[in-house]
């Protein structure tokens, strides 16, 4: 079994089960006399909770997985190049967002939907090796998918005598062309700004789900030494 073979064997396992198995596959290949192998299947980072829960998404789900992807850019292009219905866009890409976090449960959702606006963390999501959850750098990506802006050309001078316009009509122009840049840019900024606060609204609900638990720890343990 190649390198690879075995890395993605890993990462396709539930996060209780992949320190074992990472020793086994790095005692196995020791064995083997595979030594290099076996020292970079050791240093394999184990995922958290959610990152294991993103990889194990999409080895099962690879198809669905790129559906939303697709979704997903097609709502760029609708957003900032104007191609398509940007309601049919919008609405097919929260059906498949939907559907994986159906699959995956809740906490994939914040990893897809970072994927959705950053085409890095999409190549990431792909390869189903992540160790936590992504987050979008910036709107980069999303500027990408916007196309260059081209200035309005300018109107023939009234006389018909074929001269270029006057320098009234090239500021015009550039001034529209440097209206439209501005509204590629807060468009792709307002995109950021929403995968963020999904982002922080999820990194809110697992703390309130990890102070309860403590909580819920810190009463066992009271009721304990109360006994």
């Amino acid at each position: 079994m190649s390198l690879d073979e075995v890395t993605d064997r890993l990462y396709a396992l539930p996060p209780e089960e992949f320190t074992s198995a990472r020793k086994q596959a790095e005692r196995e290949l020791r064995q083997a006399g595979e030594r290099e192998q076996a020292d970079q299947v050791k240093a394999l980072r184990k995922p958290n909770a959610a990152a294991s829960a993103v990889n194990r998404l999409v080895h099962n789900h690879r198809i669905q997985v790129e559906a939303f992807l697709d979704t997903a850019a097609r709502l760029r292009d609708a957003q900032f190049a104007g191609k398509g219905d940007l309601g049919a866009a919008a609405r097919a890409e929260r059906v498949a967002l939907e559907e994986l976090v159906d699959l995956g449960g809740e906490s994939v959702r914040a990893s897809l939907q970072a994927a959705a606006v950053d085409d890095d963390i999409a190549r990431e999501l792909r390869a189903a090796r992540l160790v936590r959850e992504p987050e979008p750098a910036g709107f980069g990506t999303l500027l990408a998918h916007a196309g260059p802006v081209k200035a309005r050309p300018a109107a023939k001078s009234r006389s018909g005598n074929g001269r270029t316009p006057g320098a009234a009509g090239q500021d015009d122009s550039a001034a529209q062309a440097r209206l439209q840049e501005a509204k590629t840019v807060l468009r792709a900024a307002e995109g950021e700004e929403r995968a963020a606060q999904q982002h922080w609204a999820q990194t809110q609900r697992n703390l309130e789900k990890a102070q309860a638990a403590v909580e819920k720890a810190q009463r066992t343990l009271d009721r304990l030494h109360g006994d």
